[in-house]
């Protein structure tokens, strides 16, 4: 099919907020590649604040699970319904291996069906296009793959994720920054969360109450806390434990939408985040950033750009997620040597060696 004839896109990614960061430039190559038609996104309600910060859709579709598996199974039928009668012309299916998306790219009836394809799970022959999933590749670059169908070739470098927000300060914004005594304050902005399918991929909790701590102590630094409202127990733990070693620190989780959190995120010092959607953000808006991963690898999920730090101890072990799997975790060990392994004086040296003159300037 030529791509300029093309009226209609699809694409489908329902899970992730940092992965539809990740999948940025692949939005913008899209918009490239078909330059006359619209491109639509079908994902999950609960996407609703990262993708109003993607630019290059015409319109997003949003799916509403619900709160059973009822009102789900009613959701995914509707969504199945209406893009049957959309019509697309091509469907590009970006979940992993996923058997819903796949259903849906069948109900879709569009002459180009793209999506992933593996040996090891099986989703019928419903593609037009199998594309394998690359695991020695940058997600961001394994994205890029879906387009290859239409000629496309990857560049040289991995491409570098871009994400809008408001120039204007948040209300929420304004609110940390007084807090602060003001948005020219010196803090680092702190992590400690990561997505609820996968809680091993915290580093341990008293080490970033003692990174924290160094950080105040050595260079002035306030550290903000973020994460969800549902994260906020969790972190108010760290928080304490870092006050009490003498932190200066802030508990933002829950205070700040992902419009203000990525405001925050440019004025900060540096981000150090667990794998998580926030540590994306941050590095799609510019921020110097120090990743932690532990069961996960940088390999595929690192911090996209330059001057950014990322820890893995790349034990034999080591991904232990893994995507044919579903993600599902499953530790060789009894405890998890991959994020006993960074130490906290190691992180130091490492922190210094690369932000050293960030962290002291004034």
């Amino acid at each position: 099919m030529n791509p300029e004839a093309v009226e209609k896109v699809l694409v489908v990614k329902f899970f992730g907020i940092g992965s539809l960061v990740l999948a940025t430039p692949f939005f913008l190559e899209v918009r490239k590649l078909f330059p006359n038609a619209e491109i639509h996104l079908l994902t999950l309600a609960s996407n609703r604040q990262i993708v109003k910060m993607i630019p290059d859709l015409d319109r997003v579709r949003f799916v509403d699970l619900g709160a059973n598996i009822l009102s789900a199974l009613g959701a995914f039928a509707a969504c199945l319904i209406e893009t049957f009668q959309k019509r697309y012309d091509v469907l590009i299916d970006m979940e992993f291996y996923t058997r819903a998306s796949a259903i849906l790219s069948l109900a879709s009836r569009a002459p180009v069906r793209i999506g992933y394809h593996s040996r090891g799970v099986y989703r019928g022959n419903i593609q037009s296009h199998r594309i394998p999933f690359n695991s020695y590749w940058h997600v961001t670059r394994n994205f890029l793959s879906l387009l290859e169908p239409f000629g496309y070739r990857q560049p040289a470098q991995d491409p570098t994720p871009r994400i809008g927000f408001p120039d204007r300060h948040t209300a929420q914004t304004d609110a940390i920054f007084a807090a602060l005594g003001g948005d020219d304050s010196r803090f680092a902005v702190v992590n400690v969360n990561a997505g609820e399918l996968t809680y091993e991929r915290r580093w341990l909790p008293d080490r970033f109450a003692r990174l924290a701590a160094w950080l105040s102590e050595r260079y002035g630094l306030t550290c903000v806390f973020i994460g969800s409202r549902d994260d906020r127990p969790y972190t108010q733990a760290v928080v304490d434990a870092a006050k009490a070693k003498g932190g200066k620190v802030l508990n933002a989780a829950g205070d700040l939408d992902l419009e203000s959190l990525a405001q925050v995120f440019v004025k900060s010092r540096l981000v150090i985040s667990n794998d998580s959607g926030p540590l994306h953000i941050a590095a799609a808006v510019g921020a110097r950033v120090v990743g932690f991963y532990g069961p996960e690898t940088p390999v595929l999920y690192g911090p996209v750009g330059e001057g950014h730090l990322s820890f893995h101890q790349f034990l034999s072990c080591s991904p232990c997620i893994n995507i044919e799997q579903g993600k599902r975790f499953k530790c060789w060990h009894e405890t998890l040597l991959c994020q006993e392994g960074t130490t906290v004086e190691f992180a130091i040296r490492k922190i210094q060696e690369r932000f050293e003159d960030i962290l002291i300037s004034s």
